[in-house]
């Protein structure tokens, strides 16, 4: 209800990268340029405990419970913690750096993606991937759905998986960021092969539902848990930033907003009721499905 923050944290010796939190708001963890990975609880601006890594903390992830913290970087790792230690659980070495992590929301797999151009699945259990999948290129996002049953991956293509398999379901040529719903019913994904649209899947089919062409790069999508609502941030042209909203239902956006930068991320609530946005123009906004006014 307010835009006064209820505490910050400063990193001071770089950007902060990624942030997440538990589905109940009472954990928060973030991935910073510091090499670092902090845990917070919700009432207090000082770290749980923070866990140094080799190199920058890219994506980090964190299960509804907030009980299993993922995170990656540019030390080649994926790094899985329980939020009673600063101690890893375990942590494996891919072959390049790792852009983006996921978890369900019971924290039983873990989902990763690399610059060695490969996805790759785990069970918390166990540091030995699950399966892994060799695509054409780097996987900058993957997504996961709550049960862990499915797992979407974006490269050169969307790629979508059921866990007992590394062999797709299906593959849709887009490049950029994906998203899932909760019940995995719904896939979003940016780009194309100029980047510039928003698809929607059904999850069983690699025909988009609808998609939507916006200026320039599509470059962050988000979904809410029942996949009614889709958020993009666009870098549409010099100075002109936009979010937009979408229902599930059309490719018309419900509303776009512009920003004064680049939009780097977004996050929906379960019910997609507010959008979170994060800018180049050092701004965080908070907005109402019902309005495109923050």
């Amino acid at each position: 209800d307010s835009s006064t923050p209820l505490w910050d944290y400063d990193t001071t010796q770089g950007d902060v990268l990624s942030v997440a939190i538990s589905a109940d708001g009472e954990y928060i963890v973030a991935g910073s340029v510091d090499n670092k990975v902090y845990l917070f609880d919700k009432d207090s601006s000082t770290p749980l405990w923070s866990y140094s890594t080799g190199d920058d903390v890219y994506s980090v992830a964190i299960s509804a419970d907030g009980e299993y913290i993922v995170a990656g970087g540019d030390d080649n790792k994926v790094y899985l913690f329980d939020k009673d230690s600063k101690s890893p659980l375990w942590s494996y070495t891919t072959g390049d750096n790792v852009d983006s992590v996921a978890i369900s929301a019971d924290g039983e797999y873990i989902v990763a993606g690399s610059d060695d151009d490969k996805v790759y699945l785990f069970d918390k259990d166990s540091s030995t991937p699950l399966w892994n999948y060799t695509t054409e290129t780097s996987v900058g996002s993957v997504a996961i759905s709550a049960d862990g049953e499915y797992i979407v991956a974006g490269s050169f293509a969307v790629y979508l998986f059921d866990k007992d398999s590394s062999t797709p379901l299906w593959n849709y040529e887009v490049i950029g960021a994906v998203a899932i719903s909760a019940d995995g019913e719904y896939i979003a994904g940016s780009g194309s092969l100029w980047g510039n649209r928003v698809f929607l899947f059904g999850k069983n089919s690699s025909v988009p539902l609808w998609s939507y062409e916006t200026l320039n790069w599509v470059n962050t999508v988000a979904i809410s848990a029942d996949g009614e609502y889709i958020a993009i941030g666009s870098n549409e042209a010099s100075e002109r930033n936009k979010v937009y909203l979408f229902n599930k239902d059309s490719s018309t956006p419900l509303w776009s907003y512009d920003t004064g930068g680049y939009v780097y991320s977004l996050a929906t609530s379960a019910g997609g009721e507010y959008i979170a946005a994060g800018s180049g123009d050092y701004k965080v906004y908070l907005f109402d499905k019902g309005r495109s006014t923050p």
